[in-house]
């Protein structure tokens, strides 16, 4: 009787071969992954800013304007005609009553009821600012027991690019400043956690904030500039017989949709709502010791945590205001017809910049 002799298993060398052959194909499989997974991403950052898009238009339709950028009542330097008038930062972080209704509120809480926070949007106390409305100063009483309301620490799924993160991520963004960097939580309150955003308002192409009052304890933060007419005329030049307007805001030449208590109307939009940008994506900056490189973030909050300025092109990295994303090479921009666009870190930058203002004159062509 015949005996037949099997070999089990595989030899080394076939072992080898088989594993070298799997390594090559994810190797191989990879990167095709995940680009489909970016690109799925970038098709859901670009809904989102759809979603704002409709959002601002249906409260332009009801309110007959568009939500104000920024929600300032209380102001530096707000009479001197030689002076430049800003807001007063501590309108949204302080606590207790400053003797006048304010607020420091951004655009963004204007528009919740629009995509479907409005839950979030009636738990908002109008009579307390934006801290106000995180630390739970704000309560109701249910079944007896004090309940605190901190809808300002609310994470907005709309508000968040997926190809950077789903929630405000303190970890990995430890020096972005949010508004608990700016003193002590109230009792019984952690630190902020919810309630971040990567998408802003466009300011315009000039001058949002005064970086000359930043300090490295990171509890300072910049004001943003509100000029009067008479400060901007004061600030005007002449060159060469041209006149050289101040860029700083609201100067006219380099004005967008949104700033300090603004309330644009559809026709202030001259120079035509598919030419200029009302909002986009952010860069989150988180530089640990370079204060210009250290983004705001929270979407109740107005000023630079929620504005974005054009004046420097998209993804450069050199300022707290620049407008950027997470997607390589790119970054989505919502148009004040409500369309999205996908815009090239190349661009030029002076279509760029004409892109974010509403009423400069200038023709912006190709982009």
């Amino acid at each position: 009787m015949s005996r037949r002799l099997f070999r089990k298993g595989f030899t080394l060398v076939e072992l080898l071969v088989v594993i070298t052959i799997v390594a090559l194909l994810v190797a191989l499989l990879l990167p095709a992954v995940q680009q489909a997974r970016e690109s799925a991403r970038q098709t859901q950052c670009r809904n989102n800013l759809k979603q704002i898009g409709l959002a601002l238009h249906n409260y332009h339709q009801q309110h007959g304007v568009f939500p104000p950028g920024l929600v300032a009542n209380l102001f530096i330097d707000a009479v001197n005609p030689t002076g430049q008038r800003q807001t007063d930062p501590t309108e949204a972080v302080v606590r207790g009553s400053l003797g006048l209704s304010y607020h420091g509120t951004s655009w963004m809480l204007h528009i919740l009821p629009y995509i479907d926070e409005q839950n979030t949007y009636n738990l908002w106390n109008f009579n307390l600012n934006v801290r106000e409305n995180a630390d739970g100063v704000n309560f109701t009483w249910i079944g007896g027991i004090r309940v605190q309301l901190m809808p300002a620490q609310t994470d907005i799924p709309t508000f968040y690019c997926p190809s950077r993160r789903s929630s405000m991520e303190i970890s990995q963004f430890a020096y972005v400043r949010r508004m608990d960097l700016t003193g002590t939580p109230a009792p019984g309150v952690s630190a902020w956690t919810k309630g971040g955003n990567d998408y802003g308002g466009c300011i315009g192409s000039g001058i949002g904030w005064n970086d000359a009052v930043i300090t490295d304890n990171r509890s300072t933060i910049p004001p943003t500039y509100h000029l009067t007419p008479a400060q901007i005329q004061n600030l005007t030049t002449q060159s060469g017989g041209v006149l050289i307007q101040t860029k700083k805001l609201p100067a006219e030449f380099d004005l967008g949709i949104f700033y300090v208590n603004s309330s644009t109307q559809m026709r202030d939009i001259t120079d035509g709502t598919s030419n200029v940008i009302i909002a986009g994506e952010l860069m989150r900056l988180n530089d640990i010791d370079d204060e210009l490189l250290q983004s705001y973030d929270g979407w109740a909050w107005g000023g630079p945590a929620t504005l974005f300025s054009t004046r420097f092109g998209i993804n450069k990295g050199v300022h707290f205001d620049n407008p950027g994303s997470e997607h390589p090479g790119i970054a989505h921009f919502c148009l004040a017809d409500g369309s999205v666009r996908v815009i090239g870190q190349n661009i030029d930058l002076t279509v760029f910049r004409n892109l974010g203002n509403m009423r400069n004159g200038i023709p912006v062509g190709d982009f």
